[in-house]
């Protein structure tokens, strides 16, 4: 079994900072991901046929730069390699990393364990979202980003946040101009005013949105502040979008619906933190709306309440590239100083001059969470009949049944309807499920503590069972080795 001093799961931005971090300070560092590459979804590169006689924007030159000092590094780097399990290592501390790469099972062995794992799209549900031709903003950029696909001709963009104007770029560099980018969120100009003081020294951002902007505007693409798709039609796939005015806690107001002939809807409603490596491992959690959800609870150091084990960047609460940075270079100080490769004086002066920034990075991510977090009223596109649990296909109807039996988790409702038990295991309907329970229960005392999550357990991927038997006997012969080592000593 190998053995490292640090295993980096994820290697996004956050991974990579804390990889380079403790390595550079001495720490053997294992970084392992999931892609074929490096760079995490922010620093996927855009293809060359794209932006040959473009102006690289400001994340394309950084993630160059950092993929560079990660190849120059002492840092082992494992992509393609799924993480499906974290354990314990009961015999000598530290936790136990079950991995599969290229279909074998790999295990390893580590005093300390740093998760990045990011976030993923958050769903966004209403009559019609599992047409063909119906993604996510994510999904949309690795197409455009990675494969040199534009997904469609007719595109409708709808969402909330700054994500979809540097997608609706992407398709404007790619020669597709959006037939429309529609923004949910009303954003009353008493809010952005409140928040102003949170853009401020965020000049690469600004630099990069107005250029975001000059291409928007030099394209002719409508946008509408206020407004969202609230229906897709199609006979087998999308041929048009049903589009309304929403109110300020997103419900639609009636009257407002217009049509537009489309082949494409973008979803870009916000990300979750794909946090379910710290669930399994029963880190404590809590619900956090602005930051998309569940969120570990962390000290200064950004370790949770099982020790040795760190969660940094979006998997910690949405919060963008610049603050994972910051949170990676200050995991990663963390535990090249618990394993004994630097004074811990030395480690508060780090720290302290990386505060600011940790500082400035929260109070902009608070700002775009408050401004830009989904309302509830989003729930009223609900129709008895629309599909909620896509692997499973439970229809609203039968979560609301599962309610009626007397279900008052998304654990309960899971149990009673299979809503979550498919291959996605809960990331998708997840989320839904659990507003659905508030909403029925709005005028009870119960909040999204009680509603809770899912429980996750191993394997976190759909793995195959030739994986899992070969894993299983690894195991079995690493615990009848330390059952020797026992006896002979």
């Amino acid at each position: 079994m190998n053995r490292k001093e640090l295993v980096v799961i994820g290697a996004g931005p956050a991974g990579i900072e804390a990889a380079l971090t403790a390595s550079e300070l001495g720490v053997d560092v294992l970084l392992v991901d999931s892609f074929p590459t490096a760079g995490g979804q922010y620093y996927k590169q855009t293809p060359q046929a794209f932006d040959d006689h473009r102006r690289k924007t400001a994340s394309q030159q950084e993630g160059k730069l950092l993929l560079q000092m990660l190849d120059a590094s002492n840092v082992q780097l494992l992509t393609g390699c799924l993480v499906w399990g974290l354990f314990e290592d009961r015999d000598k501390g530290g936790w136990i990393a079950q991995l599969a790469l290229s279909d074998e099972p790999v295990q390893v062995k580590a005093d300390a364990v740093i998760i990045a794992t990011g976030a993923y799209d958050r769903p966004f549900a209403f009559p019609g979202w599992t047409l063909p031709g119906v993604m996510t903003a994510g999904a949309g950029q690795i197409l455009v980003k990675t494969q040199g696909v534009v997904p469609g001709k007719r595109i409708l963009l709808s969402g909330t946040g700054p994500l979809q104007i540097a997608l609706a770029d992407q398709l404007i560099r790619a020669g597709v101009t959006p037939v429309a980018m529609l923004e949910a969120s009303t954003m009353p100009l008493w809010d952005v005013l409140r928040h102003a003081p949170a853009f401020l020294g965020q000049v690469n951002r600004m630099v990069e949105g107005v250029g975001y902007g000059f291409d928007i505007v030099r394209s002719g693409m409508r946008a509408r502040v206020g407004w969202s798709v609230v229906e897709a039609r199609g006979d087998g796939r999308v041929e048009e979008a049903v589009i309304a005015r929403l109110g300020s806690d997103w419900k639609m107001i009636a009257g407002s619906e217009e049509k537009i002939e489309v082949d494409t809807i973008i979803l870009g409603y916000g990300l979750i933190p794909n946090n379910r490596l710290s669930r399994m491992v029963e880190c404590e959690h809590e619900y956090v709306a602005i930051k998309g959800g569940w969120v570990p609870v962390r000290d200064e150091t950004l370790q949770t309440t099982r020790p040795n084990v760190y969660v940094i960047g979006d998997a910690a609460g949405v919060g963008g590239a610049e603050l994972a940075h910051v949170e990676g270079k200050i995991a990663g100080l963390a535990v090249a100083s618990r394993c004994g490769h630097g004074k811990q004086s030395d480690f508060q002066w780090r720290y302290a001059k990386l505060r600011p920034e940790l500082v400035r990075q929260r109070r902009y991510a608070k700002a775009l969470g408050e401004l830009f977090t989904p309302r509830p009223g989003a729930l009223s596109l609900f129709k008895e009949d629309m599909i909620v649990c896509r692997c499973e296909e439970v229809i609203y109807r039968d979560i609301l049944d599962a309610i009626q039996l007397g279900a008052r988790s998304v654990n309960e409702v899971k149990m009673i309807v299979r809503a979550g038990m498919g291959n996605c295991q809960g990331r998708i309907c997840e989320g839904l499920i659990a507003q659905i329970l508030l909403s029925a229960f709005s005028g009870e005392n119960i909040d999204m503590q009680k509603i809770g999550a899912s429980t996750v357990r191993p394997p976190l991927e759909p793995m195959t069972l030739d994986v899992l038997a070969r894993a299983s006997k690894m195991i079995e012969a690493d615990e009848n080795q330390l059952i020797n080592e026992s006896v002979e000593s």
